[in-house]
Order: structure tokens, then sequence, then C-alpha cells
């Protein structure tokens, strides 16, 4: 009887923790990261400035291992950086940017300096704001905004997103998705999906419209994975002119059927 009350307890006790363990196992959670600076191109009081405000999500520590990867993920495919934090890659590349900003760009002003004109091509910004996503079931989407001008008439904006398993944190590539040969493949699919968006008929109406004038369509490197889609993502001046914006292209995984990994779908679904 004393044996039946220890195995009881036991398993009462072990039922508990491994209970309290998993309430939570591979949930994501997320906290918003800051830097900003803004310098003065020079000692003039209506001196050019340079700008930097980057807002990101990190996946914080109670996220585990698979928030790890996904700041891992994130650090390298923004920054450049490895082994490095997601606020210590932003606090690195704001001092670096502006740093070089000011190195690079005041022997050229000060050869400008005269004439007020030219005072805008001096002028520099660098913006990102990031959110996330659950995409699905089992995947979510880091999705970056980035804004950037450096002396340009207009400001570059992108909109950059990863994809992840939930779960895992590992990234999702488009070679995960795809069968080989997608590149040659799926533009057909894309094309057809351009043309009813826009209500063309045609490639010569698409290029009336400010679209494919100078470039064939193809399958973009951003794309975020949903429940039962793939948004395709070209970004201002990628596949039409700039005033047009960003281009987003929903296909069906059963429109895309002949050309998704099955094993994909599966661990998506």
């Amino acid at each position: 009887m004393a044996n039946q009350l220890k195995y009881a307890l036991f398993f009462a006790i072990l039922t508990f923790f491994t209970g309290c363990r998993n309430e939570d196992e591979g949930k994501l959670t997320f906290e918003m990261l800051q830097a900003e600076k803004t310098v003065r191109l020079s000692n003039e009081e209506q001196s050019p400035l340079c700008s930097v405000s980057l807002k990101m999500a990190s996946a914080t520590k109670e996220s585990g291992e698979a928030g790890k990867r996904i700041n891992e993920a994130v650090v390298y495919r923004f920054f450049n950086q490895e082994d490095m934090s997601i606020q210590g890659a932003m606090d690195r590349f704001t001092e670096g940017y502006t740093m070089s900003y000011k190195s690079n760009m005041l022997p050229l002003y000060n050869e400008d300096r005269g004439d007020t004109t030219k005072r805008s091509w001096y002028e520099f910004h660098y913006i990102i704001n990031s959110t996330t996503e659950q995409t699905s079931r089992r995947t979510l989407a880091y999705l970056a905004t980035i804004d950037y001008s450096e002396g340009h008439a207009n400001s570059i904006h992108q909109l950059i997103p990863l994809n992840f398993y939930s779960e895992t944190g590992k990234e999702i590539g488009i070679k995960d998705i795809f069968v080989s040969g997608y590149e040659t493949q799926l533009p057909p699919l894309l094309l057809k999906a351009l043309m009813e968006k826009t209500e063309s008929e045609n490639l010569s109406q698409l290029k009336e419209k400010g679209y494919l004038d100078q470039v064939d369509i193809y399958v973009p490197e951003n794309f975020i994975v949903g429940d039962n889609t793939i948004t395709f993502i070209y970004n201002p001046s990628e596949i039409a002119s700039l005033e047009l914006g960003t281009i987003e292209l929903i296909l069906t995984f059963a429109q895309l059927q002949k050309f998704v990994k099955p094993a994909f779908i599966k661990s998506v679904q």
C-alpha cells in the first residue's frame, strides 16, 4: 500500500510539472526594440541631417530556441551580422550609418555649400519598422518595412518579409517550398494573376498601365506563407512604375499544386 501511494504521488508530481512545462511550449512572444540617432552634416544651423530610426520586434527569452533562431535570422538578413542580439545589431548599424554619412558626404557638401539648391542632395534618412504576424497555424511572418533616402528625389520603400515555422523558429526559404525548376514554371501563373489583378487582357495592356515595361515577370525573393496561400511581393519599381507602389500577387496551394513540395504543404497544415 505504501508503494502504491509513492507511485501515485510520483505520477501526480510528474503530471503537474509536465503540464506546467508544456503550457507555453512553442509559444513565441516579442518585444519592441528601438535605436534612433540624428546627426548634422556640418556645424551650420541649417545643416543637412541624417536620421536613423529603427523599431524592430525581437523574440523574448521566454520564446526559447525558436525565438533565438528567429532573432539570429533577422540580424543576419537586415544587418549582415552574426552572434549579436537585435538590439546590438541595431545600435551598431545606427552608429555606423551616421558616421559613414559624415565622413563620406561632408567633403562633397563643402564643395557645394554655396549652392542652396543642392542642399537636398545631402538629406539622408533610414527607417525600419517591423511587426510579426501568425500567418497560419504553424507559420509566422516577420514583416519589416524599410524606407530610406540618400539624397534621392523619392524615398525608397520596401517590404521585406521573413517566414518561420512557429514551433522551431526555422526559416522558410523559397527552395523549401517549390520543386526544382520553379523559376521557369511559376512566371506564367504570376503573369495570369497580375492580369487578373489589373483587369488586363494581355501584355500590351499591362505595359500601358505601367507594368512590365522594362522587365519580364519573375518569381520574387519576397513572399508570405499563409494558411492555404503564398503572397508574392514585388516592391516599388521592380515590375511596375514607382507610383504603382508595392504589388502583391496571391496564389493558392491549389493553383500551385504542381510546383509545391508535398512535404511543405504537410508541414504548414
